[in-house]
């Protein structure tokens, strides 16, 4: 049986339809009010609530790029928030 944990990580290399499938389905769990992640090792859930913070980062050297994307909420929210407009425009890579 799975181990149960406040912490769940996961690092692997994925095409992009896998990572665009994990991405849908974090949006379906968001949309449904849980989401569970789970490997080899344990399972974990996330119960999502109304409002939550988002950070976004891109990063782009000449090692690579990086995009974070952290969502973060508290069971025991305010109506106080910062909302802030963010634009993300996906494109085709200039040749």
């Amino acid at each position: 049986m799975a181990k149960k944990s406040k912490y769940f990580e996961h690092e692997s290399l994925q095409d992009n339809d896998a990572i665009i499938s994990y991405l849908k389905a974090i949006t379906q769990g968001f949309k449904k009010g849980a989401i569970e992640f789970s490997d080899e090792e344990e399972e974990f859930m996330l119960t999502p609530q109304k409002l939550a913070n988002l950070k976004i980062k891109a990063d782009k050297s000449k090692k690579g790029q990086t995009l974070n994307i952290k969502i973060s909420w508290s069971s025991d929210q305010s109506s106080d928030f910062e909302e802030s407009p963010l634009f993300i425009d996906p494109k085709k890579p200039k040749k």
